[in-house]
Formats: C-alpha cells, structure tokens, sequence
C-alpha cells in the first residue's frame, strides 16, 4: 500500500513538473534575452550565490552578454550589468523602465498604491504631489535646517543622558531622523520616550529587516505556496495593519481641524486636495493612497538616513585624531 501510495505521488509530481515545463517554455517571450536553462520550479536558484547573487551576475555577464535573464523560482527577470547597459536602460530610456515590478510582498502590502511601489498614473500623480509638497514644507530648503538643528539638540541630549556609558544608538538616531519625517507628515515631532512612538519605530524597522529575509525571497518566487504556511510575510503583514491603524487615526483627526488656508503637514496637504476632488470618481487622493504614502516616507526615509548618520558615527569613533581637529584642508575632505 505504501509502495502504490509512493508511486501515485511520484507520478502525480512527474505530471505536475511536465505541465510546468510546458507551460513556461510556451509562455516565454520571443524577446527575452539569452540567459541559463532553468529547472521545472526552482529556475535558476542552483547556480546562484544567495549571499552574494551579484558575483554570480557579473559571471552569467561574461557568458550571456550585459543584458541577459534568469529565473528566480517561478519569475522571469532580466539583469542589467555594467555602467553603459545601465545608464542605457534607465537614463536615455528612463519613461520605459520607469514602472515598478510587481513584487508579491510589497503588492500584498500596498496593492499598488503609494509612491514606492505604486503603478501606472497612479505612481506619476503621487510622486508629483509629494515632491511639490514636500518642497512646500522646506525640503531642500533652508527652512528645513532649523527642524534638523532642533532635532540634533534632542539627539544629543539623549546622547549625553547615558553619561559616556555604551549603549546602542539606533533607537535614538532612528527616533531623530523619523521626527523630521514626522514633523512634515504630521506636523509635530514626537517625545522619544513616547510608547506610541518607539512602537512605530520597532514595526517599522522590523518589517524592513523581515523584507529582505530568506522566507521573503521565498515568498516572492512562491507566494500562492508560501501563503499557506505562517512565517515572516504573516508577521510583516500583521504589522503593516497597526501601523496603519496608527496613520488612520492620525489623519481623521488631522480631518477634525482641517483648515484649507492654515495647512500644517504633508496630511492636511493631501486632505485639501481630496476634497477639491471629492466629485472626481477617477481621482488617486483617497484614503488607501494617504496611508500608503505616510507609511513610505517613514519607513524608507528613516532606515537609509539613519543608517547613513550612524556608519558616520562609527567612522568618527574609529578615527577621533581626524574628529578632532577644527579644520579640514582639500587633502582631508577627499
């Protein structure tokens, strides 16, 4: 019995690994550039280096030429390498490869809305209206520096509240450049110390380190598969609703004491704009879009800021004889 159940499975596996093949090989553009032969399911996942996939890009580069694809379980891409087939694709070709691709994880997050990963129009109108807005309330102005200024002050307080004993910076300098961000987005910086604030933080900073996890990988080339079991994408999206629960509350009451002529953050600027197109049935200033858009100028303008200004405390640390001194001639600046 054992042995007709073994053999059932074999068979039912060999058929489900044809019905793949066939499938893929007959669902191939004519245009996809040369690359390897995948392997029913799993593509191209044995030749490459996990840790490090770009050493095996850059040899695949030297077989199959700059342009070339592979398969990372069931999802074909195509890899660019080196300065010219780069600056090819996304500078002289730049409205062409301007879309996002449909990464499952991040579609499940935001479904297309946004500005990191949004789609289409969509993507064109929200990036346009931040960058006006954000301009609005000072970025890249000088306006911006005394926020940056006053917030420095803070840093430094808590710095100095550990009395030159160890202690690990990261909450406090992801606290400091997320208040910047939050001082835009809602219009007031919040206390360190602040429970509500320093769970935004860790939800944050732990679904950004979740989004790049092995499962993630794993989830992206096998979502319907991978769905079915619990692990990190359940974990990131069970964060994602209280961190959204969080921007919701923000904004509806931001609603409470909107004032069209007195516009105090980057919300109250969405808010007026939804209802000068409240009658638009077509429009992208709606609620889903606000909420995607505060959560990704937190989250990704906070971790790569922070983790800037902290290797640069770190390169401060190693090198005190360079820290010290008061002035910095050309030789030392470069």
């Amino acid at each position: 019995m054992e042995l007709l159940s073994a053999l059932l499975t074999i068979t039912v596996a060999s058929i489900f690994i044809y019905i793949y093949s066939f499938f893929i090989n007959h669902t191939t553009p004519r245009n996809l550039p040369p690359g390897p032969r995948p392997l029913p399911l799993i593509g191209n996942l044995h030749i490459i280096n996990l840790k490090r996939p770009y050493l095996t890009f850059i040899e695949l580069s030297k077989v199959h030429g700059s342009v070339f694809s592979i398969q990372m379980g069931m999802m074909k891409m195509v890899v660019l390498t080196g300065y010219e087939a780069v600056k090819n694709a996304l500078v002289d070709h730049a409205e062409e490869f301007g879309e996002r691709a449909n990464v499952p994880i991040f579609e499940k997050m935001d479904k297309g809305m946004g500005l990191i990963f949004g789609h289409g129009e969509n993507w064109k109108v929200m990036r346009r209206f931040t960058i006006s807005t954000l301009r609005d309330f000072g970025m890249g102005k000088s306006t911006i520096e005394d926020k940056i200024l006053e917030e420095s002050d803070h840093l430094v307080q808590m710095f100095q509240s550990f009395q030159g004993k160890p202690f690990d910076d990261s909450v406090s300098i992801n606290a400091a450049v997320g208040n910047i961000i939050v001082s835009i987005a809602l219009g007031h910086r919040m206390d360190y110390e602040d429970p509500i604030f320093l769970r935004l933080l860790k939800l944050t900073n732990q679904n950004i380190q979740l989004a790049g996890s092995p499962m993630i990988s794993l989830y992206n080339m096998f979502p319907g598969l991978i769905d079915l079991f619990p692990g990190s994408h359940k974990t990131i999206l069970s964060n994602l609703t209280e961190i959204n629960e969080f921007i919701t509350k923000t904004f509806i009451n931001h609603l409470k004491e909107l004032d069209v002529d007195d516009q105090r953050s980057y919300i109250d600027a969405f808010l007026v704009k939804q209802k000068l197109e409240e009658n638009n049935p077509s429009t992208y200033f709606h609620n889903r879009n606000l909420v995607s858009l505060v959560r990704n100028l937190f989250s990704a303008g906070m971790e790569t800021t922070a983790t800037t200004i902290r290797w640069g405390l770190l390169i401060m640390t190693k090198y005190p004889e360079i820290q010290g001194r008061n002035k910095f001639g050309p030789e030392e600046l470069y």
